[in-house]
Parts: structure tokens; C-alpha cells; sequence
């Protein structure tokens, strides 16, 4: 580390602050989102959560410079009136808004990977739900963000979403035809193609899965996005949708019967 910065200021005072006493300005302040307040109210724990950064305004009243969406939780929440708080000496709404932006811009943003990690080592659910089904197919999700190798995903989301919306049988199937067509491609486990096969499997009950991986086999991941893309180019809809009607189309192509269809979006 080549330089550290010695003027670190007075140390800041640890409180238990009123909910009632304390504001937020908006003037620097990002919107306050009720769905997050939700959640926050809905698992709320002294355990989760830590302790908001405060300034004493001159009337004796708090300015929230962090921690805003906690704090409202906290005010609605019927067995809190106090709340654990740092309180930062600020020379003024500038001074506040600095500590604000430089608090959000230093840290360091938890990655899906990282959220899902952890969440399966405290027993989420949904965790668990996207373990399992990655685990029956034989597939597991990457251990750190931007570490590619066959058969891993960081495509969480994707995966929970064709859970919620197709079902775990489709979705593993999905997982095994990708293996199946592509067993050396790092990056082939990528949530449009996990949920276009998902979509396609559960909206063809008759599909063969050896038949789809089959008619995938001779695309490269390459070759398969760019037609997807020259038919989102043409009709628009999503990359999801595109990369649907690309794989029906190389599956269909020479057939008479046996075809299969796009089928319905959950």
C-alpha cells in the first residue's frame, strides 16, 4: 500500500438513537424503496441488522447517511424504538452527502455467486432449491464470479426462475441437453439458453432429450447466439425469446413430423 491516509478525524460516538429523531434528506438521499423496506421488515433481525451511520443535526435530531431502507424498517417495525447507530460529526448537507457517496462508492457490491454461496451455507431455500436441481444434473455453480469451466453456471437467477416457472424436471432436463450437446464448453451453462430449453421441454411433453442435444450437437455457442440474434433483429422480443425460436428452428429443420413448438412464457 503506498499511501494511508493519517487524518482520520475524531472517533465517532456509538448510540442507541430514537427512530422518532431521526430524518433523511432528500436532497442527496436515494428514493426510499417500499419492496425493500418489506423484505427487511419481513426477516427483520438484530442479528442482520448492524448499525446505521448518523449525523447530529443542530436541533438535536439525526440526518441517516447510510442505511436509510434499514432504518425505516426499523421506525415501522412495532417492537423497535431504538436503533444501534455510528453518529458522524458533518460540517453541513455537502459534508454529509460526501461521506454518503464515498461510504456507497468504496464498498464493494456482493456478487449472485457470493449471495448464493452464502445463502446455501445458511440453508436458504431458494439456495437449496437451485443446488439441488444444478446437483441432479450433474452441474454445480461457479465457485467465485468469472471462473469458467464445463458444466458450471453463474446464471442463478436464470436457474430460479425456470424452477418458479417450469418446474424442476424441465429445468434439470434443460441442464442435462446442454451438457449432453456441448460436454467441453465452459461458458454453455448461460441462463437464456438454460431457460429457452426449459421453456421448450415443458411445452413439448413428447421431446426426446437425446433427439434435442442431437440437433444442438453441431452448433457451436457462437453460431447458435448469432441466430438468435438475427431473429431478435427481425421480430425484437427478449434474448430469451430469440434464443427459443432459434433452437425450434434447428430442431424442426428437415422434419415433417415430430416437430416441436415454442410453447407459452411463464
Amino acid at each position: 500500500m503506498s499511501e494511508i491516509n493519517r487524518d482520520i478525524g475524531s472517533a465517532p460516538d456509538l448510540e442507541w438513537v430514537d427512530v422518532c429523531l431521526i430524518d433523511v434528506d432528500s436532497n442527496y438521499q436515494r428514493e426510499i424503496r417500499p419492496k425493500l423496506v418489506e423484505r427487511i421488515l419481513r426477516h427483520f433481525s438484530w442479528a442482520k441488522f448492524g448499525a446505521l451511520v448518523l449525523t447530529r443535526k443542530d436541533d438535536g435530531r439525526y440526518n441517516v447517511v447510510e442505511g436509510q431502507h434499514r432504518w425505516k424498517a426499523a421506525d415501522m417495525h412495532p417492537d423497535v424504538k431504538a436503533v444501534p447507530a455510528v453518529i458522524v460529526p458533518h460540517a453541513g448537507m455537502a459534508d454529509e452527502a460526501g461521506s454518503f457517496l464515498a461510504i456507497n462508492r468504496d464498498r464493494m457490491p456482493v456478487t449472485s455467486v457470493e449471495q448464493y454461496w452464502a445463502g446455501l451455507t445458511a440453508g436458504d431455500p431458494t439456495a437449496l432449491a437451485v443446488s439441488a436441481v444444478l446437483q441432479s444434473a450433474g452441474c454445480d455453480v461457479v465457485p467465485t464470479q468469472g471462473y469458467y469451466r464445463p458444466h458450471l453456471t453463474n446464471s442463478i437467477g436464470a436457474v430460479r426462475r425456470c424452477l418458479e416457472r417450469y418446474g424442476d424436471e424441465a429445468t434439470r432436463r434443460s441442464l442435462l441437453a446442454i451438457r449432453a450437446a456441448w460436454p467441453n464448453e465452459a461458458q454453455a451453462l448461460r441462463g437464456t439458453l438454460i431457460t429457452a430449453l426449459a421453456r421448450i421441454i415443458r411445452n413439448n411433453p413428447g421431446l426426446v432429450d437425446a433427439d434435442l442435444a442431437a440437433a444442438l450437437r453441431p452448433q457451436s455457442i457462437a453460431k447458435l447466439t448469432a441466430h438468435a440474434e438475427a431473429f431478435r433483429k427481425l421480430s425484437g422480443g427478449s434474448s430469451e425469446t430469440a434464443i427459443t425460436k432459434a433452437v425450434v428452428e434447428i430442431y424442426n429443420k428437415g422434419k415433417r413430423v415430430n416437430v416441436i413448438q415454442i410453447g407459452e412464457a411463464r
